[in-house]
């Protein structure tokens, strides 16, 4: 599946421009349009080399396989559930953060992925589904630094585009602006891609089967440690 690379790659214009627009962005949009240009314009090489490295993963052959999706859940039945559970967690984090659980599985990068393939956009469709349980489950907030430790877990895990641009440009833009801040970051970085390397491949089990099971012994389960 690989492409064979031009001596010396260039980025093309947009995706260049998108990147230093990246960098000047504090909020996650930047990061989106970033991602969004890349699977327009990206290196063909590159582009090629993340779906091999996720399609080949055993774990993923057997997700394309299945081809499962899970339904929406019940957040009342979720809240329901005792504490500690796995269920209660993930409605305490909905909550808290004030989100919409049906609107979580809404994506673009679902349709954007799909350009390159009904088995990207099935991936990139159940891991938007998983996103929010991969914050449970690893115990990263949703603030800067928590969605930099969730996303280094996430690429170390299963590396695609979005969580690897976030991973790789924080520091940078750290560098760039807010050196005093780089130590926390690289920090969590380090933290996040190291735990996603020892724990088991998370995306490859049915977490919504789980919902009434202690939260720490999935934890203790899957080898996810939480700091």
């Amino acid at each position: 599946m690989s492409t064979a690379r031009p001596d010396s790659p260039e980025l093309a214009p947009p995706l260049r421009d998108e990147l230093f627009l990246s960098l000047r962005r504090w909020t996650v949009d930047g990061s989106v349009a970033l991602t969004h240009e890349f699977l327009r314009t990206g290196d063909p090489h590159a582009r090629a080399s993340y779906i091999e490295i996720q399609e080949r993963e055993p774990v993923a052959q057997r997700l394309l396989d299945e081809r499962y999706l899970a339904p929406i859940p019940d957040m009342d039945t979720l809240r329901s559930l005792e504490e500690g559970t796995l269920g209660r967690a993930f409605a305490t984090h909905i909550d808290d953060n004030g989100l919409d659980v049906a609107k979580l599985r809404e994506s673009a990068f679902i349709e954007a992925h799909a350009r390159d393939g009904e088995a990207q956009g099935y991936l990139a469709e159940r891991g938007f589904q998983l996103h929010d349980l991969f914050h449970v489950l690893t115990g990263y907030d949703t603030g800067p630094l928590g969605e930099v430790g969730v996303v280094s877990f996430t690429a170390a895990q299963t590396m695609s585009p979005y969580p690897t641009f976030i991973m790789t440009t924080r520091p940078l833009q750290m560098a760039l602006y807010e050196p005093e801040l780089l130590p926390f970051v690289m920090d969590t970085v380090v933290e996040g891609w190291t735990r996603g390397r020892l724990a088991d491949k998370l995306v490859g089990v049915r977490w919504e089967d789980h919902w009434d099971e202690s939260l720490s012994e999935l934890r203790a389960r899957h080898k996810i440690t939480v700091s």
